[in-house]
Protein backbone atom coordinates (compact mmCIF):
# COMPACT_ATOMS: atom_id res chain seq x y z
CA UNK A 1 0.00 0.00 0.00
CA UNK A 2 1.45 3.32 -1.03
CA UNK A 3 0.42 6.69 0.34
CA UNK A 4 1.08 9.93 -1.52
CA UNK A 5 0.18 13.22 0.18
CA UNK A 6 -0.81 16.23 -1.89
CA UNK A 7 -1.57 19.63 -0.24
CA UNK A 8 -3.99 21.93 -2.02
CA UNK A 9 -2.33 25.31 -1.59
CA UNK A 10 -4.75 28.12 -0.82
CA UNK A 11 -3.82 31.74 -0.49
CA UNK A 12 -4.34 33.33 2.90
CA UNK A 13 -7.56 35.36 3.26
CA UNK A 14 -7.25 39.14 2.83
CA UNK A 15 -6.94 41.33 5.89
CA UNK A 16 -9.53 43.91 6.96
CA UNK A 17 -7.46 46.75 5.56
CA UNK A 18 -7.55 45.32 2.07
CA UNK A 19 -11.12 46.44 1.19
CA UNK A 20 -10.38 50.04 2.17
CA UNK A 21 -7.20 49.97 0.15
CA UNK A 22 -9.11 48.58 -2.80
CA UNK A 23 -11.75 51.31 -2.58
CA UNK A 24 -9.14 54.06 -2.49
CA UNK A 25 -7.14 52.56 -5.28
CA UNK A 26 -6.93 54.45 -8.45
CA UNK A 27 -7.50 53.06 -11.89
CA UNK A 28 -3.74 52.72 -12.13
CA UNK A 29 -3.92 49.77 -9.67
CA UNK A 30 -6.19 47.55 -11.83
CA UNK A 31 -3.43 44.91 -12.03
CA UNK A 32 -3.55 44.49 -8.24
CA UNK A 33 -7.35 44.05 -8.36
CA UNK A 34 -7.00 41.48 -11.12
CA UNK A 35 -4.55 39.54 -9.00
CA UNK A 36 -6.97 39.60 -6.08
CA UNK A 37 -9.78 38.35 -8.33
CA UNK A 38 -7.57 35.51 -9.63
CA UNK A 39 -6.74 34.41 -6.09
CA UNK A 40 -10.43 34.46 -5.16
CA UNK A 41 -11.24 32.35 -8.22
CA UNK A 42 -8.45 29.95 -7.37
CA UNK A 43 -9.82 29.56 -3.85
CA UNK A 44 -13.34 28.91 -5.14
CA UNK A 45 -12.10 26.34 -7.66
CA UNK A 46 -10.10 24.52 -4.98
CA UNK A 47 -13.18 24.25 -2.72
CA UNK A 48 -15.28 23.00 -5.67
CA UNK A 49 -12.71 20.30 -6.42
CA UNK A 50 -12.63 19.34 -2.75
CA UNK A 51 -16.42 18.85 -2.67
CA UNK A 52 -16.40 16.80 -5.85
CA UNK A 53 -13.64 14.57 -4.56
CA UNK A 54 -15.58 13.82 -1.37
CA UNK A 55 -18.63 12.80 -3.36
CA UNK A 56 -16.71 10.57 -5.78
CA UNK A 57 -14.58 9.03 -2.98
CA UNK A 58 -11.44 9.73 -4.93
CA UNK A 59 -9.60 10.62 -1.74
CA UNK A 60 -8.59 13.97 -3.33
CA UNK A 61 -8.73 15.85 0.00
CA UNK A 62 -6.72 18.75 1.27
CA UNK A 63 -4.32 17.30 2.16
CA UNK A 64 -5.19 14.56 -0.37
CA UNK A 65 -4.28 10.93 0.30
CA UNK A 66 -3.97 8.50 -2.57
CA UNK A 67 -4.07 4.80 -1.62
CA UNK A 68 -2.96 2.20 -4.15
CA UNK A 69 -3.90 -1.34 -3.09
CA UNK A 70 -2.63 -4.38 -4.95
CA UNK A 71 -5.21 -7.17 -4.83
CA UNK A 72 -3.86 -10.72 -4.97
CA UNK A 73 -6.28 -13.48 -5.97
CA UNK A 74 -5.55 -16.60 -3.90
CA UNK A 75 -4.70 -19.78 -5.73
CA UNK A 76 -7.57 -22.16 -6.08
CA UNK A 77 -7.65 -25.20 -3.80
CA UNK A 78 -8.35 -27.46 -6.77
CA UNK A 79 -4.69 -28.18 -7.43
CA UNK A 80 -3.37 -31.08 -9.55
CA UNK A 81 -2.02 -32.69 -6.37
CA UNK A 82 -5.50 -32.69 -4.85
CA UNK A 83 -6.97 -34.26 -7.97
CA UNK A 84 -4.31 -36.99 -7.87
CA UNK A 85 -4.98 -37.71 -4.20
CA UNK A 86 -8.76 -37.86 -4.72
CA UNK A 87 -8.34 -40.10 -7.78
CA UNK A 88 -6.04 -42.46 -5.85
CA UNK A 89 -8.48 -42.66 -2.92
CA UNK A 90 -11.43 -43.36 -5.21
CA UNK A 91 -9.43 -46.02 -7.05
CA UNK A 92 -8.49 -47.67 -3.75
CA UNK A 93 -12.11 -47.71 -2.61
CA UNK A 94 -13.32 -49.23 -5.90
CA UNK A 95 -10.56 -51.71 -6.75
CA UNK A 96 -10.64 -53.66 -3.47
CA UNK A 97 -14.37 -54.51 -3.50
CA UNK A 98 -14.19 -55.25 -7.23
CA UNK A 99 -11.43 -57.78 -6.57
CA UNK A 100 -13.44 -59.39 -3.76
CA UNK A 101 -16.57 -59.69 -5.89
CA UNK A 102 -14.58 -60.98 -8.88
CA UNK A 103 -12.92 -63.71 -6.81
CA UNK A 104 -16.26 -64.63 -5.27
CA UNK A 105 -17.75 -64.96 -8.75
CA UNK A 106 -14.90 -67.21 -9.89
CA UNK A 107 -15.12 -69.39 -6.79
CA UNK A 108 -18.90 -69.75 -6.60
CA UNK A 109 -20.43 -68.93 -9.97
CA UNK A 110 -17.75 -70.42 -12.22
CA UNK A 111 -17.35 -73.29 -9.73
CA UNK A 112 -13.58 -72.93 -9.62
CA UNK A 113 -13.52 -73.72 -5.91
CA UNK A 114 -9.75 -73.81 -5.62
CA UNK A 115 -8.87 -70.67 -3.65
CA UNK A 116 -5.22 -71.60 -3.12
CA UNK A 117 -4.62 -71.98 -6.85
CA UNK A 118 -6.54 -68.76 -7.54
CA UNK A 119 -4.29 -66.90 -5.11
CA UNK A 120 -1.23 -68.43 -6.75
CA UNK A 121 -2.34 -67.31 -10.20
CA UNK A 122 -2.70 -63.74 -8.94
CA UNK A 123 0.78 -63.71 -7.39
CA UNK A 124 2.30 -65.28 -10.49
CA UNK A 125 0.87 -62.41 -12.55
CA UNK A 126 2.22 -59.90 -10.01
CA UNK A 127 5.66 -61.51 -10.14
CA UNK A 128 5.78 -61.34 -13.95
CA UNK A 129 4.65 -57.69 -13.94
CA UNK A 130 7.24 -56.70 -11.32
CA UNK A 131 10.01 -58.56 -13.18
CA UNK A 132 9.08 -56.78 -16.39
CA UNK A 133 9.21 -53.37 -14.75
CA UNK A 134 12.54 -54.01 -13.00
CA UNK A 135 14.49 -56.16 -15.41
CA UNK A 136 13.04 -55.49 -18.88
CA UNK A 137 11.64 -51.96 -18.96
CA UNK A 138 13.83 -50.88 -16.01
CA UNK A 139 11.69 -47.96 -14.96
CA UNK A 140 11.97 -49.03 -11.31
CA UNK A 141 15.44 -49.33 -9.73
CA UNK A 142 16.54 -52.26 -7.57
CA UNK A 143 17.76 -50.47 -4.49
CA UNK A 144 18.29 -53.55 -2.29
CA UNK A 145 19.88 -55.95 -4.75
CA UNK A 146 23.09 -56.20 -2.72
CA UNK A 147 21.22 -57.02 0.48
CA UNK A 148 19.00 -59.75 -0.97
CA UNK A 149 21.37 -62.71 -0.75
CA UNK A 150 20.38 -66.41 -0.64
CA UNK A 151 20.74 -66.31 3.14
CA UNK A 152 18.53 -63.22 3.38
CA UNK A 153 15.89 -64.87 1.19
CA UNK A 154 15.88 -68.00 3.35
CA UNK A 155 15.90 -66.30 6.74
CA UNK A 156 13.89 -63.13 6.08
CA UNK A 157 11.85 -63.27 2.88
CA UNK A 158 10.72 -66.91 2.97
CA UNK A 159 8.82 -66.58 6.31
CA UNK A 160 7.18 -63.31 5.23
CA UNK A 161 6.26 -64.90 1.88
CA UNK A 162 4.74 -67.86 3.69
CA UNK A 163 2.65 -65.51 5.82
CA UNK A 164 1.45 -63.68 2.72
CA UNK A 165 0.58 -66.95 0.99
CA UNK A 166 -1.39 -68.22 3.98
CA UNK A 167 -3.27 -64.92 4.32
CA UNK A 168 -4.32 -64.97 0.66
CA UNK A 169 -5.27 -68.65 0.71
CA UNK A 170 -7.47 -68.42 3.81
CA UNK A 171 -8.78 -65.01 2.76
CA UNK A 172 -10.09 -66.37 -0.55
CA UNK A 173 -11.30 -69.67 0.95
CA UNK A 174 -13.65 -67.98 3.40
CA UNK A 175 -15.87 -66.68 0.56
CA UNK A 176 -16.93 -70.27 -0.07
CA UNK A 177 -18.54 -70.47 3.37
CA UNK A 178 -19.58 -67.04 4.66
CA UNK A 179 -21.49 -64.04 3.21
CA UNK A 180 -19.45 -61.13 1.89
CA UNK A 181 -20.88 -58.59 4.33
CA UNK A 182 -20.31 -60.77 7.37
CA UNK A 183 -16.70 -61.36 6.32
CA UNK A 184 -16.10 -57.60 6.20
CA UNK A 185 -17.46 -57.33 9.73
CA UNK A 186 -15.11 -60.04 10.98
CA UNK A 187 -12.15 -58.24 9.41
CA UNK A 188 -12.45 -55.67 12.19
CA UNK A 189 -10.78 -58.26 14.45
CA UNK A 190 -7.45 -58.02 12.61
CA UNK A 191 -6.00 -55.33 14.95
CA UNK A 192 -6.81 -57.55 17.94
CA UNK A 193 -4.68 -60.46 16.70
CA UNK A 194 -1.94 -58.13 15.50
CA UNK A 195 -1.74 -56.37 18.86
CA UNK A 196 -1.70 -59.71 20.70
CA UNK A 197 1.21 -61.02 18.62
CA UNK A 198 3.13 -57.76 18.97
CA UNK A 199 2.75 -58.05 22.74
CA UNK A 200 3.75 -61.74 22.83
CA UNK A 201 6.88 -61.06 20.79
CA UNK A 202 7.65 -57.97 22.91
CA UNK A 203 7.83 -55.80 19.81
CA UNK A 204 5.24 -53.42 21.23
CA UNK A 205 3.58 -53.07 24.63
CA UNK A 206 0.09 -51.58 24.20
CA UNK A 207 -1.24 -48.87 26.46
CA UNK A 208 -4.35 -49.26 28.59
CA UNK A 209 -6.40 -47.11 26.17
CA UNK A 210 -5.38 -49.25 23.21
CA UNK A 211 -6.37 -52.38 25.13
CA UNK A 212 -9.78 -50.89 25.97
CA UNK A 213 -10.36 -49.94 22.33
CA UNK A 214 -9.37 -53.46 21.28
CA UNK A 215 -11.84 -54.89 23.77
CA UNK A 216 -14.51 -52.69 22.18
CA UNK A 217 -13.67 -54.14 18.77
CA UNK A 218 -14.03 -57.66 20.13
CA UNK A 219 -17.33 -56.84 21.83
CA UNK A 220 -18.78 -55.25 18.70
CA UNK A 221 -17.69 -58.18 16.53
CA UNK A 222 -19.20 -60.63 19.03
CA UNK A 223 -22.53 -58.79 18.93
CA UNK A 224 -22.43 -58.80 15.12
CA UNK A 225 -21.74 -62.55 15.14
CA UNK A 226 -24.72 -63.16 17.42
CA UNK A 227 -26.88 -61.07 15.12
CA UNK A 228 -25.71 -63.08 12.10
CA UNK A 229 -27.55 -66.15 13.37
CA UNK A 230 -25.84 -69.51 12.80
CA UNK A 231 -22.93 -69.06 10.41
CA UNK A 232 -20.82 -71.95 9.18
CA UNK A 233 -18.41 -73.15 11.83
CA UNK A 234 -15.93 -74.13 9.13
CA UNK A 235 -16.26 -70.66 7.65
CA UNK A 236 -15.60 -69.07 11.06
CA UNK A 237 -12.51 -71.24 11.50
CA UNK A 238 -11.19 -70.30 8.05
CA UNK A 239 -11.85 -66.62 8.78
CA UNK A 240 -10.09 -66.96 12.13
CA UNK A 241 -7.06 -68.45 10.36
CA UNK A 242 -7.12 -65.62 7.83
CA UNK A 243 -7.03 -63.08 10.68
CA UNK A 244 -4.24 -64.92 12.52
CA UNK A 245 -2.07 -65.39 9.42
CA UNK A 246 -2.52 -61.73 8.49
CA UNK A 247 -1.37 -60.74 11.96
CA UNK A 248 1.60 -63.12 11.67
CA UNK A 249 2.53 -61.62 8.30
CA UNK A 250 2.44 -58.08 9.72
CA UNK A 251 4.56 -59.06 12.74
CA UNK A 252 7.08 -60.94 10.58
CA UNK A 253 7.31 -57.97 8.23
CA UNK A 254 7.94 -55.62 11.13
CA UNK A 255 10.42 -58.01 12.77
CA UNK A 256 12.41 -59.23 9.75
CA UNK A 257 12.15 -56.27 7.37
CA UNK A 258 11.90 -53.38 9.82
CA UNK A 259 15.05 -51.60 8.63
CA UNK A 260 14.31 -52.01 4.91
CA UNK A 261 12.00 -49.78 2.89
CA UNK A 262 11.11 -51.77 -0.19
CA UNK A 263 9.10 -49.97 -2.82
CA UNK A 264 5.86 -51.67 -3.78
CA UNK A 265 7.23 -52.98 -7.10
CA UNK A 266 10.58 -54.05 -5.70
CA UNK A 267 8.90 -55.67 -2.72
CA UNK A 268 6.58 -57.68 -4.98
CA UNK A 269 9.55 -58.55 -7.18
CA UNK A 270 11.12 -60.41 -4.25
CA UNK A 271 8.06 -61.57 -2.29
CA UNK A 272 5.52 -62.50 -4.99
CA UNK A 273 7.48 -65.43 -6.49
CA UNK A 274 8.24 -66.80 -3.02
CA UNK A 275 4.58 -66.60 -2.00
CA UNK A 276 3.48 -68.09 -5.33
CA UNK A 277 5.83 -71.02 -4.77
CA UNK A 278 4.30 -71.62 -1.35
CA UNK A 279 0.78 -71.44 -2.79
CA UNK A 280 1.34 -73.71 -5.78
CA UNK A 281 3.08 -76.26 -3.54
CA UNK A 282 0.09 -76.32 -1.18
CA UNK A 283 -2.36 -76.40 -4.09
CA UNK A 284 -0.57 -79.36 -5.65
CA UNK A 285 -1.14 -81.33 -2.46
CA UNK A 286 -4.59 -80.12 -1.41
CA UNK A 287 -6.35 -79.14 -4.65
CA UNK A 288 -4.71 -80.67 -7.71
CA UNK A 289 -6.12 -84.24 -7.37
CA UNK A 290 -9.67 -82.92 -7.04
CA UNK A 291 -9.14 -80.44 -9.90
CA UNK A 292 -7.98 -83.26 -12.19
CA UNK A 293 -10.98 -85.42 -11.35
CA UNK A 294 -13.47 -82.61 -11.96
CA UNK A 295 -11.70 -81.25 -15.07
CA UNK A 296 -11.60 -77.84 -13.37
CA UNK A 297 -8.27 -77.02 -15.02
CA UNK A 298 -10.21 -76.16 -18.17
CA UNK A 299 -12.17 -73.40 -16.41
CA UNK A 300 -9.37 -70.76 -16.61
CA UNK A 301 -8.95 -71.61 -20.30
CA UNK A 302 -12.68 -71.25 -20.88
CA UNK A 303 -13.03 -67.96 -18.96
CA UNK A 304 -9.60 -66.30 -19.19
CA UNK A 305 -11.03 -62.78 -18.85
CA UNK A 306 -12.20 -63.25 -15.27
CA UNK A 307 -8.88 -64.72 -14.16
CA UNK A 308 -6.93 -61.98 -15.91
CA UNK A 309 -9.17 -59.36 -14.27
CA UNK A 310 -8.64 -60.92 -10.85
CA UNK A 311 -4.87 -61.02 -11.29
CA UNK A 312 -4.74 -57.42 -12.58
CA UNK A 313 -6.85 -56.16 -9.69
CA UNK A 314 -4.62 -57.99 -7.21
CA UNK A 315 -1.59 -56.11 -8.54
CA UNK A 316 -3.51 -52.82 -8.70
CA UNK A 317 -4.56 -53.01 -5.05
CA UNK A 318 -0.93 -52.96 -3.92
CA UNK A 319 0.03 -50.20 -6.33
CA UNK A 320 -2.90 -47.96 -5.45
CA UNK A 321 -2.44 -48.51 -1.72
CA UNK A 322 1.18 -47.39 -2.05
CA UNK A 323 0.08 -44.36 -4.08
CA UNK A 324 -2.50 -43.36 -1.45
CA UNK A 325 0.17 -43.42 1.26
CA UNK A 326 2.53 -41.39 -0.93
CA UNK A 327 -0.05 -38.70 -1.78
CA UNK A 328 -1.71 -38.59 1.66
CA UNK A 329 -0.56 -40.71 4.61
CA UNK A 330 -1.01 -44.15 6.19
CA UNK A 331 -3.85 -42.92 8.41
CA UNK A 332 -5.87 -42.05 5.31
CA UNK A 333 -5.30 -45.57 4.02
CA UNK A 334 -6.65 -47.07 7.25
CA UNK A 335 -9.71 -44.82 7.18
CA UNK A 336 -10.37 -45.69 3.54
CA UNK A 337 -9.99 -49.40 4.26
CA UNK A 338 -12.56 -49.17 7.05
CA UNK A 339 -14.95 -47.16 4.89
CA UNK A 340 -14.47 -49.61 2.03
CA UNK A 341 -15.33 -52.61 4.20
CA UNK A 342 -18.41 -50.82 5.56
CA UNK A 343 -19.48 -49.92 2.03
CA UNK A 344 -19.10 -53.52 0.94
CA UNK A 345 -21.44 -54.56 3.75
CA UNK A 346 -24.08 -52.23 2.29
CA UNK A 347 -23.43 -53.41 -1.27
CA UNK A 348 -23.75 -57.06 -0.27
CA UNK A 349 -27.08 -56.34 1.42
CA UNK A 350 -28.49 -54.35 -1.52
CA UNK A 351 -27.19 -56.23 -4.54
CA UNK A 352 -26.24 -59.70 -3.29
CA UNK A 353 -29.42 -59.92 -1.19
CA UNK A 354 -27.52 -60.91 1.95
CA UNK A 355 -29.49 -60.48 5.16
CA UNK A 356 -28.08 -58.01 7.69
CA UNK A 357 -30.00 -57.88 10.98
CA UNK A 358 -30.32 -54.82 13.17
CA UNK A 359 -28.27 -56.47 15.93
CA UNK A 360 -25.58 -57.36 13.43
CA UNK A 361 -25.47 -53.79 12.15
CA UNK A 362 -25.32 -52.37 15.69
CA UNK A 363 -22.46 -54.66 16.68
CA UNK A 364 -20.51 -53.74 13.56
CA UNK A 365 -21.07 -50.04 14.26
CA UNK A 366 -19.64 -50.47 17.75
CA UNK A 367 -16.64 -52.31 16.30
CA UNK A 368 -16.03 -49.49 13.81
CA UNK A 369 -16.16 -46.83 16.54
CA UNK A 370 -13.76 -48.81 18.70
CA UNK A 371 -11.51 -49.35 15.68
CA UNK A 372 -11.39 -45.59 15.14
CA UNK A 373 -10.33 -45.01 18.75
CA UNK A 374 -7.78 -47.82 18.42
CA UNK A 375 -6.11 -46.07 15.45
CA UNK A 376 -6.29 -42.69 17.19
CA UNK A 377 -4.62 -43.96 20.36
CA UNK A 378 -1.89 -45.76 18.46
CA UNK A 379 -1.26 -42.83 16.14
CA UNK A 380 -0.86 -40.40 19.06
CA UNK A 381 0.83 -43.01 21.26
CA UNK A 382 -1.70 -42.57 24.04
Amino acid sequence: ITFSIHQCMEPSPPSAAEPAAAESASPATEASAADHLAMTSNRTQCKREESQSLISESMDLSPRVEIDVELKVPRTILTPELFKAVAACLAFICIGPTLILTNRYILKELHFDFPIALSGIGLLFTSLAATTLLRVVRIVPREHSQIVTPTFITVNLAPVGAGMAATLAFGNSVYLYLPVGYIQMLKALTPTFTLLLLWLTRIEIPSARVVIATAGICLGTLIASIGAGSPSLLGLFVMLMAEVTEAIRLVLTQKLLQNLRFGVIEGQYYLAPISALWLFSASAILELPRALNSHAIAIPLKHPGYFLLSASLGLSVNLVASLVIKLTNSVTLKVLSTARNAGLVVVSALFLHERVTLLEFGGYTLALVAFGWYNYFRMHKL
